[in-house]
């Protein structure tokens, strides 16, 4: 399985930026992978990368040396960085490779990860930002009558996500993620309040990050990390603090399955809870449904927003809903709808 060609690919649709990869064999086999892409800029970044730095170190390579091949472009470009743009564009292959890998076997990916200790995931309903208590209420509302098992808000100020909390019914877990815009001190004058939210996990609570390394537990607020993390090593570091309970893994930001794996195994034998990051639509939506899968412990399925133009595959990613099926089909378990890549690629917009 001789690695022939490796093409990105560019896609918008609405408010939505997508970088995939598709990977070709010289026996014929394809494989897609994807990058977590969420802004036009960060798409012409990502689609070089894969075009000019990426590929050229993988073509004429076996797709069998997958994780082997990971650690070497890791290597080559690790003076550049252990993580960003470059580890986020090695993602897309590595998944491509993974799902090429269990075509040619005949196996899911979850079969290769281990074996899928479920079939279905319970999905959590991931909110935009909003900053409106008015707006997080009515949407909040919404995601809940589809039936979704768990709520993500993506909002700073308290009172913006006490008033969401109110809204969810104190059975539903409940996550809050403010993407870092407080410090520890703020988050220390308001405690009481943060610990009356009964948070599943407080996710990326303030900056910079590095004060959790010398931070005490916190009783009644978990807090959860790691989705910009690139490598285990790094990810390891935070597992040893107390303060932490959830880690979370990223398909991408991780450089792809062959590292992802790894994390989630070095967070559950550090006593952490692995929550990996799922804000996908794609290839990569699919490699984190089958890396829940084969989780020791079940987990959620956390879907964004559903929106016109952004299911590829047919089978309702983007969509809130009670539970999603993991693929049992070979590799990936499905390919992108050849009529949505022509329809969204950038070069024909």
């Amino acid at each position: 399985m001789i690695i022939e060609k490796i093409e990105p690919i560019a896609l918008q649709s609405g408010t939505l930026s997508l970088v995939l990869a598709r990977v070709t064999t010289k026996s014929g086999l394809v494989g897609y992978g994807e990058c977590l892409c969420n802004r036009p800029p960060m798409q012409q970044a990502l689609f070089a990368t894969i075009r000019d730095a990426i590929a050229p170190a993988y073509i004429g390579r076996s797709a069998m040396d997958r994780a082997a091949l990971n650690v070497a472009v890791r290597r080559r470009f690790a003076s550049f960085g252990r993580a960003g743009t470059v580890i986020n564009a090695l993602a897309s292959v590595d998944i491509a490779l993974w799902d090429i890998v269990g075509k040619a076997e005949g196996k899911s990916v979850s079969a290769l990860l281990g074996g899928a200790k479920r079939q279905r995931l319970p999905v959590m309903a991931s909110l935009d930002k909003y900053d409106d208590k008015t707006k997080v209420r009515a949407r909040l509302e919404q995601a809940l009558a589809t039936g979704a098992k768990a709520a993500k808000v993506h909002e700073a100020p308290l009172n913006v996500i006490e008033e969401a909390r109110r809204t969810v019914p104190r059975d539903v877990p409940f996550v809050a993620d403010s993407n870092n815009a407080h410090t520890l001190a703020d988050i220390k004058r308001e405690e009481a309040r943060w610990r009356a939210l009964d948070l599943m996990f407080f996710e990326d609570p303030f900056w910079p990050p590095e004060d959790l390394l010398a931070m005490a537990n916190m009783p009644g607020v978990p807090v959860g990390m790691g989705a910009d993390f690139g490598s285990t090593e790094q990810m390891a570091v935070y597992a040893k603090v107390p303060a932490i309970a959830v880690l979370q893994p990223d398909v991408c930001m991780l450089g792809g399955l062959s590292e992802a794996r790894k994390a989630v195994a070095m967070v559950e034998g550090a006593g952490k809870e692995p929550a990996p990051h799922t804000p996908f639509v794609g290839p990569a939506a699919l490699a984190s449904l089958h890396l829940l899968a084969v989780a020791k412990d079940e987990g959620y399925f956390a879907a964004i927003e559903p929106a016109d133009g952004r299911d590829m595959y047919g089978i309702g990613i983007p969509r809130w809903q009670p539970a999603i099926d993991v693929p049992t089909g070979p590799g990936l378990g499905f390919d992108p709808d050849p009529g949505f890549l022509r329809r969204y690629d950038c070069a024909k917009q």
